[in-house]
């Protein structure tokens, strides 16, 4: 079954789908890390997220009600409501640290944080993992050595979620989201994608399906830029 790219599905990874028939399965595998028909069953579950995803541009945003990560990395007793922050922008930054992508963004996402900080309420929504050692695991994770297996309970979600955050040093609430992964179902934010609410709790801005180029992260920003103007 051929997948067709929607446009807010991840232009790497079709990018990449479209080298595939030049590319031998042992070739492909080796730059890729799993098979072809492996990578072709990604696609599908890609595309299967995109239309199943409530969150779309000029609508409300999805509620969500989820545990936060605490200070030292244990988790919340309370659950941070979505509906609770409207009244200024909300920018939520869906991830994950075994996505290699989403670590080489981190500096460009923090100089965007800084500057609309006092703006723009961002909330991290830390989200299954991309690349487990029990899964599709990459390169990259073995060579920084970001070597986790797929999260099954909160607690587990937590640790990994706090590593990540102590490696990058993000002071911002993180979200963990449910071990039934509801709030990646809703809003089909894994391994990453941005999204930027404005006052009213309505859509303005979506990415594409993570993982993106980094300049993608530019059109995040010119986003950031229009809700405060507007709001």
């Amino acid at each position: 079954m051929w997948v067709r790219r929607d446009v807010s599905m991840s232009r790497i990874a079709f990018e990449m789908r479209d080298q595939m028939d030049d590319m031998s399965e042992a070739d492909f595998e080796d730059t890729m890390g799993l098979s072809k028909s492996e990578f072709r069953d990604y696609l599908r579950s890609a595309a299967d997220q995109e239309d199943k995803c409530l969150a779309q541009e000029g609508e409300p945003a999805p509620n969500f009600a989820a545990h936060t990560l605490n200070a030292e990395g244990s988790i919340s007793s309370g659950l941070l409501d979505l509906s609770d922050l409207r009244g200024a922008p909300v920018s939520l930054i869906f991830g994950c640290y075994t996505c290699p992508v989403f670590r080489r963004q981190s500096d460009r996402m923090k100089q965007l944080i800084e500057h609309y900080g006092g703006r723009v309420q961002f909330v991290f929504v830390y989200v299954l993992e991309a690349h487990p050692t029990d899964g599709w695991n990459t390169d990259s994770n073995r060579a920084t050595g970001v070597m986790y297996a797929q999260t099954i309970n909160l607690e587990d979600r937590a640790k990994v979620a706090n590593d990540w955050r102590s490696a990058y040093e993000f002071e911002n609430p993180v979200v963990l989201d449910w071990p039934d992964n509801r709030i990646n179902a809703d809003y089909a934010g894994e391994p990453e994608r941005l999204y930027v609410l404005d006052g009213d709790g309505i859509v303005t801005f979506k990415s594409e399906q993570g993982p993106y180029y980094d300049s993608h992260l530019e059109d995040w920003a010119a986003a950031l830029e229009n809700v405060v103007r507007s709001n």
